[in-house]
Order: structure tokens, then sequence, then C-alpha cells
């Protein structure tokens, strides 16, 4: 229990500084710090407690199981070394999952603790993202690592203003319900300027996925809380924000009306959905990229890989073209056991109902972005359910 109590605030600052802590060593995979303290927290989860029913826990091994099966119909597919580049992903994506377990175990004993830690992140995360706003406000020097350049934008330690620009929103949303329960009162005054530098952050990342998430998630909290005034203030200020940022709409990263990038998304859903009717049991999680080789449609960074080259800009089509029907129905069937993890406690919970809102709000981004499966948010995620199944049970 000693290690617990360095490794937990360690692996949340960690969590914060984003990948600017991932060194890349393989291909396209790359390793970070927080993997190496996430399996750690696992192995001491595993023998330092005891482990009882998780109400998740089937949906996730279902889900994993057509993981592991999309890649297996593929087999012959690939090449031996995308292969094992592929298998890393599913084996990433069972590491931050298990988080999901460990929380749950964790919140029993760190009920108070936990979510100041999680408080820390969203403090880290934003902290950076106005350091790097106004000290380096484009990643042109990063361009050569298959960053895109993202001019005058706020992207924080995640190096994407969209992914950036969603935690925002999941940490906006964890402060705001919980803002009497964080910290206690003497803090609240840290709390509401929190809350309102996470609300311009949003606005400084110019992600309109990010302004929709919030707009989703604020009608969906208005709609749980039967409280529309905030709804109808958020919408006023959209309109003001609008209008004061509408001077920079000269300029294509922070031009809130461009549609250069709406056509790339469009186009790579198209790719997507043109590759999964060749293969409706899909190419192979997460074999995406070698797919798509396989179809012509190369990787044209001049450098490394590009970033964005083994994914798909929508979540559920990300799913659906990887591991096919069967993969998306399993995955749907898990998003649905994590609302109703959250709803079915909404009424009696805080935390279960920033589940809810944030699993609505998430959603709706990941239509446009493939954040579901961003590995910071996805932990974020995890961690919040298990934490939120924990504090139901207590």
């Amino acid at each position: 229990m000693a290690l617990l109590k360095f490794t937990l605030p360690l692996f949340f600052i960690i969590f914060g500084a984003g990948e600017l802590l991932k060194v890349r060593f393989v291909s396209a995979v790359a390793i970070g710090t927080i993997d190496v303290v996430l399996a750690l927290l696992l192995v001491v989860w595993f023998f330092a407690f005891k482990h009882k029913k998780y109400l998740l826990s089937g949906a996730l091994v279902l889900f994993v199981a057509t993981l592991i099966l999309s890649l297996l119909l593929n087999i012959l597919n690939y090449t031996p070394n995308q292969l094992v580049v592929s298998s890393f992903y599913i084996l990433r994506f069972v590491l931050y999952a298990s988080m999901y377990f460990v929380f749950v175990d964790l919140g029993r004993k760190y009920i108070q603790f936990i979510p100041k830690l999680l408080l820390l992140t969203g403090v880290v995360v934003l902290g950076i993202g106005f350091i790097q706003y106004f000290l380096f406000p484009s990643l042109a020097n990063l361009y050569y690592l298959g960053w895109d350049q993202h001019m005058n934008r706020m992207f924080s330690s995640f190096l994407d203003p969209n992914f950036a620009g969603a935690f925002f929103v999941l940490t906006l949303i964890f402060s705001f319900i919980l803002r009497d329960k964080i910290l206690s009162k003497k803090y609240t005054k840290f709390i509401y300027v929190f809350i309102i530098l996470n609300f311009i952050a949003i606005f400084l990342t110019y992600s309109r996925g990010a302004l929709l998430m919030l707009l989703v998630s604020v009608i969906s909290y208005s709609a749980f809380t039967k409280n529309w005034k905030l709804t109808a203030g958020l919408i006023g200020a959209f309109v003001i924000i609008f209008l004061i940022l509408s001077p920079r709409f000269n300029m294509e990263g922070t031009n809130l009306l461009r549609m250069a990038s709406v056509e790339a998304r469009i186009e790579s859903t198209k790719t997507a959905v043109n590759i999964w009717q060749e293969n409706p049991m899909g190419v192979g999680f997460n074999a995406y990229r070698y797919a798509r080789e396989k179809y012509g449609d190369l990787d044209n960074s001049k450098f490394l890989p590009s970033h964005a080259g083994a994914g798909v800009d929508n979540s559920f089509i990300f799913v659906l073209v990887t591991s096919g029907v069967l993969g998306l129905a399993a995955y749907l069937f898990l998003i649905y056991k994590i609302f109703r993890l959250g709803f079915d406690n909404i009424k009696r919970n805080k935390f279960a109902l920033v589940l809810v809102v944030s699993i609505i709000g998430l959603s709706a981004n990941a239509i446009f972005i493939n954040s579901l499966f961003y590995s910071f948010i996805m932990l974020w995620i995890f961690i919040l359910a298990g934490f939120t199944e924990s504090s139901v049970r207590e």
C-alpha cells in the first residue's frame, strides 16, 4: 500500500503530461511513461486487492474478444511485423481498460483522494495548455515527427487541439458537477477559476467538435437536472464569443467556418466505409493503416508516419472497419453498459451524473474525431467508470 501512495499521484501527474513523455520506438508504436506506470499500478492492484464482481467485465471481455478475432481472421493478409504492431494496440486497449477494474477497488480505499487526483490531471493539462498557447503557438517544429502544425491553437500536452478540446470538456463537466465535493469549501474560488479557464481553453482550441461536445453535454445535463438556464446561458455565450473571435476567421486554423477539415473527415469516413464493404468482418484491429495502403490510400507524410494514419475520424466507423459488424455491436454494448452504470444511479450519485453526461458528450464528439479511442480520453472514461461503480457501492 505504501507503493500505491507514491504511484497514484505520480500516475495522475504523468497522465497530465500527455504525449510529452511518449517515445516512439518501433514503426508507428509509441510507448509512454504512463504505460509503464499503468502496468506497475495494474500489478500492485492484482496482488494487493481482493477482486469481486464488476459490472462491465462481460462487455469488456466480449469486445476484446472481437478485436482479437478480427486480427486472427486477417492473419494471412499482413506481415509478421504488421501483425505484431497491430497486436500492441489491442494490448494497449486492454491495459487502459483494465484501469476500470483497478479503480473500482481503489475507489473504496481512496474515495476522497481520487477525485482530487483527477482534478490534478486537469490542472496539469490546462496549465500546459496556456503555457503552450502563449509561448509555442505552433507545432511546425515537430512536423517532421508526423504532427500537424495547428497554428495559433491550444493543443496542450496532447499536441492536438481536437483531443485537447474534448479533454477540456471532460474536465469541465467533472469540475462543474462535483464543484462542491472535490475540495473543501475554502477552495471553492479555485474550482470556479478552474472551470472558467477550462471554458476559455475550449474556445482557444478552435475545435468545433469540442464546442459541439460542450453543447451536447450541457443540454444533457440540463435535461437530467431540469436546469435549462445553463443551456440558454451557454448558447448566449457561444454567440458572444463567436463574434469576438470572428476577426480571426481569416486564418484557416482559427476559422470556425473552415471547410477543408470537414471535407477531409468526410473523405476519411467514405474511404473507411468502402474498405469495410469489402471486408464486413473488419480488416483487423488495429491494422487499418496497412489495409489503407493495400487499397492505394497511402500515407503522404514526408517524414514519420502521420499520427492520423492508423485511424478514422469517426470512432464508430473506426471500430466497424477494423473489427467488423461483430466488433461494432460489442462496442456499442460496452458504451451502453457504461451509460447504464451511470444512468441507473444518476439520482443518488453525482459521479454517476458526471459519467452519463461525459459519455453522451463524448459520443457526439466521436462522430467527428476518433476521441473514444484516444488513449488519454479512454483512460479518463475507464477511471471515471470504475470510480463511479465504487462510489455507488459505498
